[in-house]
């Protein structure tokens, strides 16, 4: 029997739909994961160049290739036994994080995203020593990760997220 996927759910995620891991609840909040996270990548997960030296080599072209297909596979594999409430959180949490990236990071010079850089390099020596000491800033860098490798620059931050993330109540919702 086949199985119909519904929109925007990776192929890498049916065998954990086969073996009931995923509800049609968790789907949908999976596929709002990928429409969320693809209205701020402004590049692909697996570029172009990628996706040719792969498909030559194996045949086939890889099922990751947005950056959403990323997120929603990875999300899934690691909280697919999570309730559907805790798993709408974790989305939420990304949703606020890439928002956060945008805002932060949107017109900023090199030289402040190498001192968000030299800050971790400084709070890793640090923390080594003393455990949890100045999470920000490592928080900061994946920020930043996420921002450049995404290259969520690229995109306008839209109105509609622009009012959830003003409205986004972090003690209540984010994990």
């Amino acid at each position: 029997m086949e199985l119909t996927l519904p929109k925007h759910v990776n192929p890498e995620l049916i065998p954990m739909i086969r073996q009931g891991l995923l509800s049609p609840e968790k789907l949908a909040i999976l596929s709002e994961l990928h429409t969320i996270v693809e209205r701020f990548a402004g590049s692909l997960y697996t570029d172009e160049e990628t996706q040719k030296k792969i498909l030559e080599k194996t045949g086939s072209i890889p099922d990751l290739i947005t950056w959403g297909d990323y997120f929603q596979t990875e999300v899934a594999s690691r909280y697919y036994l999570e309730s559907e409430e805790s798993l709408r959180r974790i989305v939420d949490t990304i949703r606020f994080d890439l928002i956060s990236a945008h805002l932060i990071f949107s017109g900023k010079p090199d030289h402040y995203k190498d001192k968000i850089r030299a800050d971790v390099l400084f709070s890793k020596g640090i923390d080594s020593a003393l455990p949890n000491q100045n999470l920000e800033s490592q928080h900061l860098e994946i920020l930043l990760n996420y921002f450049e490798n995404m290259e969520i620059g690229n995109k306008p931050l839209s109105l509609q997220d622009k009012a959830w993330y003003e409205s986004f109540q972090i003690d209540e919702i984010a994990i």
